[in-house]
């Protein structure tokens, strides 16, 4: 597992940062997660809405997700393969050449994406994820720009 980098969040693992943003237990908290990822689509946690949307490549990504999980045991929840609580610990189990892949192609793009409005108490969490992601894979290989993410495909 890795842990490293300098920063508060940055130094917090992988599966601490996936905790982070599980379905919380406090009610107050539950309201502001509600807002904020299931009524927001700008702001899903699934990344595969935010690469495909609900294209037919969308479901080619989640079988792939969930095999990759498979493969690295780890439990799927009732959320989706493709959601970050399940992506963040995978790539911790990677070994690097393969996360750094899913870094780039995947989790970066999708978080670049993510609209948290200011005063969200999620938008530090994500943003650290988006600058942890930076620093441990900075010569990840970035999906290619002519594969338009889903919502600036939708605007043509």
């Amino acid at each position: 597992m890795r842990k490293a980098i300098s920063g508060q969040l940055s130094a917090v693992s992988y599966e601490e940062l996936a905790a982070r943003l599980r379905y919380p237990a406090d009610p107050g908290m539950q309201e502001v997660y509600v807002q904020t990822f299931e009524f927001n689509p700008a702001c899903t946690l699934e990344i595969g809405w935010h690469l495909f949307g609900e294209n037919y490549e969308r479901g080619e990504f989640l079988v792939r997700m969930r095999g990759e999980l498979r493969r690295y045991g780890i439990e799927e929840s009732t959320e989706l393969p493709d959601h970050l609580t399940h992506l963040l610990p995978l790539v911790a189990r990677m070994e690097r050449a393969e996360a750094a892949r899913l870094a780039g192609e995947a989790l970066l793009p999708a978080l670049e994406k993510m609209q948290v409005p200011e005063g969200n108490p999620y938008r530090e969490i994500l943003e650290g994820i988006l600058r942890k992601l930076k620093a441990d894979f900075p010569d990840a290989p970035r999906r290619p720009a002519e594969l338009p993410i889903f919502q600036e495909a939708a605007l043509d």
